[in-house]
């Protein structure tokens, strides 16, 4: 049954794929079924373990019901035509026992037959998305009208975000998808089908509370706090922090980007920390300013000067343009490089739009 996203226009692999046995074998054990995309992010190990640490259903969720997390996934993939993950998660649903027939009238209608409270939290959903932290209050006061905790709105948050940046991820690096699209209709997948359901569910758990080792003390720790004593502070925090230390490109130009994407969704809870943390690295206010204001400034490097410009590229997108662009990068940058400043772009997005869902509120 053909998918709606299906004739949303998709490059080539920007990449080749990289197998990485101990990677693969890694994404196996936590989510019981092998993961097609690690292999193209393995050249960036922080990456490829984030895109499988931060799926909510191994055990990250104490709050929000996992059927709930899963259609949260459908609409924000969705509403960022990754076809990749869009597909993904059909597949997820279908090997879970929903018939194709469900999956598409959800498709074309993602409120049909839905309990108000599940209706509720995909329209949170949609909005954190589609209009990012400008419409943060508002979604947060329906959300509580329909009898949304906060709590279960910061799990929402979270699966909304972390969708948000595999979105990114697997769309700008353009992963290929036709065959994945497929799979429900080949017939040695419908007879493994309640394998693949056991498999799935295997891996699945609840989540515990669980302390952070530390403090977080990078720009993006008040999100992390926001979720102190939830399994998934302690997520976000291993994988900010596998980010901040890998080498393939700096960390002034990593901070560059945050900011960039920061500012372009108007996140209040970020951009504050931004220049004082790029005063660190030895960049003034006033040339952060300007970078912010004008995307440029005469004490950038040429690839902070190129990813600056790319970053903000990457808040609001159509796939097929921005994988092109992305392919216009391996021109001047490595493969690594490139690589790893989609991670990047792709983490701030996801990040910034949770800042403003998870504020304190009034």
């Amino acid at each position: 049954m053909t998918s709606i996203l299906e004739r949303v226009p998709w490059e080539s692999s920007l990449l080749d794929p990289t197998p990485d046995p101990s990677l693969e074998q890694y994404a196996r054990r936590k989510h019981g079924v092998p993961n097609p995309a690690v292999r193209y992010f393995a050249p960036v190990p922080w990456l490829a373990k984030g895109i499988v640490d931060l799926h909510p259903e191994f055990g990250l969720l104490m709050r929000l019901e996992q059927d709930v997390a899963d259609l949260v996934s459908l609409v924000v993939s969705q509403e960022n035509s990754c076809r990749f993950c869009y597909a993904a998660v059909r597949v997820m649903l279908w090997s879970q026992g929903m018939s194709l027939a469900r999956i598409q009238q959800l498709e074309h209608d993602l409120t049909s037959d839905l309990p108000p409270r599940t209706a509720a939290a995909l329209a949170f959903a949609r909005s954190q998305s589609r209009k990012g932290p400008a419409a943060a209050g508002e979604a947060r006061e329906s959300a509580q009208r329909a009898g949304i905790t906060l709590d279960e709105m910061k799990e929402i948050a979270f699966v909304v975000g972390m969708t948000d940046f595999s979105n990114r991820a697997t769309t700008i690096t353009a992963v290929p998808v036709r065959e994945f699209e497929r799979i429900p209709e080949q017939w040695h997948m419908r007879l493994l089908r309640p394998v693949v359901k056991r498999l799935l569910r295997s891996g699945c758990a609840r989540g515990k509370p669980t302390p952070l080792e530390r403090p977080p003390s990078h720009p993006c720790a008040p999100v992390v706090n926001a979720y102190a004593g939830s399994p998934i502070a302690v997520a976000l925090e291993r994988t900010l922090q596998q980010m901040w230390d890998s080498p393939h490109i700096t960390r002034r130009c990593k901070l560059l980007m945050f900011a960039v994407i920061a500012r372009g969704l108007g996140c209040d809870l970020c951009s504050p920390r931004f220049p004082e943390a790029l005063a660190a690295e030895g960049l003034s206010h006033d040339a952060v300013a300007q970078v912010l204001m004008h995307l440029d400034a005469p004490e950038l490097s040429d690839v902070e000067r190129l990813l600056v410009g790319f970053a903000r590229e990457t808040i609001w997108y159509e796939p097929a343009p921005l994988q092109r662009r992305a392919k216009a990068l391996r021109e001047k940058l490595s493969n690594v490089q490139v690589l790893e400043a989609i991670g990047v772009a792709a983490m701030a997005n996801g990040l910034c739009r949770m800042g403003a869902m998870v504020l304190e509120q009034p």
